[in-house]
């Protein structure tokens, strides 16, 4: 029987996922991952319970989930001075979320943790009405926000008292007194600063990772790509809908080409995550209407070096990242971003790729209309010929699409 469990480490998927989210256009980066090592602190200050501090964790390193899709287009300091964006970004988190298979309470956590002690806040929730967790996740994503990001991180030059007047201008207004202190308490330690700093928040939270490994259904993982893939589309009117379509192709194609079901799982999964890279890529850019120059080209490109580097940081999908980073790749190695050739390709590399060119192809983009598909697979003829992709697979390709 094919084992349709892979083990992953939740902490692992969710890091990563988080570096998705910090590398995207207007994010700052390292800002979820900060986040989540000050509410881990604070809550390790407090004596919480264990299973409390991991959920804490968790959703900190994804709070700002739904800051990505159509949202990207605003900065961070932008939601957070408006409260109509600052509560469609807590619902759209929300709404994400609860596609996926996480415990309900980080979903209620990203969902409140922007509410104000006073009642304020998107959904007027007022003191304790809002969980603790959520409170926690606030006062560390302001704190990372807007005193650390305007302050040299550093042991020698942080100012406790600058820091103590700041949380008590918010005392009992934005946040609750006690955490106030307890965030002062934490801030005492060096270690504290030390860990936060660039060279060190990776390696940091390695050694505070909560959680043990865990067993996840290889079907709740598409859940979670679809969901990410969902979020990729959203970002642009013109890529909208392109990574469900090559999702869909690979299914397709996979399945013609007979293999086993958890493999086209993981096929579904790569052409879901293909382009989770494009994070990184402005707007601007992707919806240029005009021909781009080479240093517009170059940060398009870069996209997929991206995509690997994200998903390969999860063990247990090692595979499943290098077929969605190889999507540009070329068997005679003028791809992108590694110049792979035949000799390194494989044939799943291969599927994710000529998905990835049909789609692209027959869609509408901001400088011309889609093709029609009998015109589409005439151009990727074009491309076997010159020995971009392999011939004897297009033939087969062709009658999944025609």
């Amino acid at each position: 029987m094919i084992q349709n469990k892979i083990e992953i480490k939740l902490g692992q998927l969710l890091s990563s996922l988080s570096y998705a989210l910090d590398i995207a256009e207007n994010r700052y980066y390292y800002h979820s991952k900060r986040t989540g090592y000050i509410a881990y602190s604070i809550a390790m200050n407090m004596g919480l319970k264990e299973e409390d501090i991991i959920d804490i964790y968790y959703a900190s390193l994804i709070h700002d989930i739904g800051m990505t899709g159509k949202l990207s287009r605003f900065s961070v300091l932008e939601i957070h001075h408006d409260e109509v964006l600052k509560k469609q970004h807590c619902a759209f988190g929300y709404d994400i979320l609860d596609k996926l298979p996480f415990h309900d309470n980080i979903k209620k956590y990203v969902l409140y943790h922007h509410e104000k002690w006073d009642g304020t806040g998107p959904y007027g929730l007022k003191g304790d009405q809002t969980p603790l967790a959520a409170q926690i996740i606030h006062i560390s994503d302001y704190f990372e926000l807007y005193f650390i990001r305007k302050v040299d991180i550093g042991v020698e030059n942080k100012d406790i008292n600058a820091i103590n007047r700041w949380l008590d201008s918010y005392k009992n207004i934005v946040f609750d007194g006690y955490l106030c202190d307890q965030l002062l308490e934490v801030i005492k330690k060096d270690k504290f600063w030390l860990d936060l700093k660039s060279e060190n928040i990776e390696q940091a939270l390695k050694i505070i990772e909560p959680g043990k490994n865990i067993y996840i259904d290889i079907f709740d993982l598409h859940k979670i790509s679809e969901a990410f893939s969902m979020l990729i589309d959203a970002k642009s009117k013109f890529t909208y809908e392109h990574s469900q379509g090559v999702s869909s192709i690979t299914n397709s194609f996979a399945t013609y080409l007979g293999y086993n079901p958890i493999t086209i799982e993981k096929l579904t999964i790569a052409a879901d995550l293909h382009d989770i890279g494009k994070f990184v890529i402005p707007l601007n850019i992707l919806e240029k209407p005009g021909k781009l120059t080479k240093k517009e080209f170059d940060i398009i490109k870069s996209h997929a070096y991206y995509t690997k580097l994200i998903l390969k940081q999860i063990e247990g999908i090692e595979d499943i990242g290098e077929w969605a980073g190889n999507h540009h790749e070329k068997l005679n190695g003028k791809g992108y971003p590694e110049k792979l050739d035949e000799t390194k390709l494989t044939r799943e590399d291969q599927i994710i790729a000529f998905a990835d060119i049909y789609q692209a192809l027959t869609e509408d983009r901001p400088y011309r209309k889609g093709l029609l598909p009998s015109k589409a697979i005439d151009i990727m003829m074009d491309m076997a010929e010159k020995g971009y992709i392999d011939k004897a697979m297009l033939l087969d390709f062709k009658h999944v699409v025609l």
